[in-house]
């Protein structure tokens, strides 16, 4: 029947269990009133027999019914032994003995703290609980210890007001090849890093093959020091961007030198998403209100690369690098950028100097990018950049967090399907940042005069 079903399924009772069960509604609430039946248990102290000794109520809160938060009115039997006289109440099938929450509300409240979309406001209003409360069930129920080192390494930071050690960012690391989180550190520094990792066996840091970072110095740095057998790799994405910041450069000083609302302020300031992006050029023309005419893309393009010649070396250049990210292997690639970096230098453009720079400081890290050790893909910190946005959509929803070793326990169950919650009844909560201790003060004796 669906009212045995009911039972059996919310409330951890078997249909044979109950003696009576009755429903009411009040103050918007609706309670579920439980009387169990006699199981007649021995004496747990002495093992003989024992006697009904009347009853002791017991609410429980529970999930939400039909809209309406339901809480459940136990009558719990007690019992007192013939022989030893001492007394005891029935097994309590319902939740924890110190909680006054169901086994079915707790696993709710574990369940969607796996959830990055909701804060732990969001969560007690759910489940009908206080946000402390769903702080202190956080800080018992999920336990995440340092995790085994993965061959495959990402690092990357998140900027947080959490982060310490005077630093701005927190620092991740990613399994790539587990597409997981694997830790979270309070700082990116050298020294965070560095103390993070001399904890860690020798043994296990040789197992890790690749690296992938930003160009952050400390990343590499690290990296090379503590991880004897790895390779470092760029992220394309960040050599990219930097190369895109430079043509950027050319093209807003070119536009900056026009006049305003001329013809090449307007191509320069409203078309130059044709020099960033790939479109398709030859598109149905439309008519352009500045010139008055019907214009395709096509025609817009080669307005824009008319306009000057270290604009359109820089573009040429631009594509050229883009080409090569794009298309280039493990094989051909070292060859392919010294002719990029040679092409660069001979075109002597003030803004790509620091591009440059970066190729050839950073030039064994870029090639190693091009390596597919792993279901062909390049390395990269892709996996990285997707995991920050989910942290910082956790930050986000929270509106700001402070206390980091709640937020990275949480951040690595949340982002790491190997980590899974534990109901306990051992309540622990992470200690809150320390104030300033109070001064000293004199007690004074009635109200203080106005």
């Amino acid at each position: 029947m669906a009212i045995n079903d009911f039972i059996t399924s919310t409330l951890n009772l078997e249909p044979n269990q109950i003696l009576t069960f009755d429903s009411s509604v009040k103050d918007n609430k609706l309670y579920l009133f439980v009387t169990l039946k006699d199981s007649h248990p021995n004496c747990p102290f002495c093992g003989c027999k024992t006697k009904s000794k009347g009853y002791t109520k017991r609410s429980y809160n529970h999930l939400t019914m039909g809209g309406m938060p339901s809480i459940i009115v136990w009558k719990r039997r007690r019992y007192s032994c013939k022989f030893c006289d001492k007394s005891f109440v029935e097994d309590n099938p319902f939740g924890p003995e110190a909680f006054h929450q169901t086994y079915a509300l707790l696993r709710n409240v574990a369940i969607e703290l796996s959830n990055v979309h909701y804060s732990f406001k969001d969560i007690a209003l759910r489940n009908n609980i206080s946000s402390t409360l769903v702080e202190l069930y956080c800080d018992s129920f999920i336990q995440v210890p340092r995790l085994q080192l993965p061959e495959n390494l990402g690092i990357d930071e998140i900027h947080s007001s959490m982060a310490k050690y005077g630093g701005s960012y927190l620092c991740a690391f990613v399994d790539n090849n587990k597409r997981c989180l694997n830790e979270l550190l309070p700082d990116r520094s050298k020294r965070t890093l560095s103390r993070h990792l001399e904890t860690i066996p020798l043994s296990e840091r040789k197992r890790v093959k690749y690296v992938t970072i930003d160009m952050w110095e400390p990343y590499k740095d690290v990296a090379l020091k503590y991880f004897p057998n790895c390779e470092v790799a760029v992220d394309p994405f960040h050599v990219v961007k930097n190369l895109t910041d430079g043509f950027a450069r050319i093209r807003i000083d070119i536009m900056n030198h026009s006049v305003k609302g001329s013809p090449t302020y307007y191509l320069l300031k409203t078309w130059n998403k044709l020099l960033l992006s790939d479109y398709e050029l030859d598109n149905e023309p439309k008519y352009n209100s500045f010139f008055k005419q019907k214009m395709n893309y096509r025609q817009l393009y080669d307005a824009l690369l008319g306009i000057n010649p270290n604009l359109t070396l820089a573009y040429q250049l631009k594509e050229m690098y883009r080409k090569f990210n794009k298309e280039a292997t493990e094989y051909n690639c070292e060859e392919w950028l010294n002719q990029i970096i040679q092409a660069f230098k001979i075109a002597h453009l003030y803004c790509y100097e620091n591009f440059i720079t970066l190729l050839e400081n950073w030039k064994s890290e870029i090639l190693n990018s091009f390596k597919r050790p792993y279901e062909n893909r390049k390395q990269s910190n892709a996996l990285a950049e997707n995991i920050n946005q989910k942290l910082n959509t956790l930050i986000t929803v929270s509106n700001g967090l402070s206390n980091f070793d709640r937020f990275r326990c949480r951040s690595i169950y949340c982002l790491n399907s190997n980590i899974l919650y534990s109901l306990t009844s051992n309540i622990q909560t992470y200690n809150k940042r320390k104030g300033k201790p109070r001064g000293k003060y004199k007690k004074t004796d009635g109200f203080m005069d106005e």
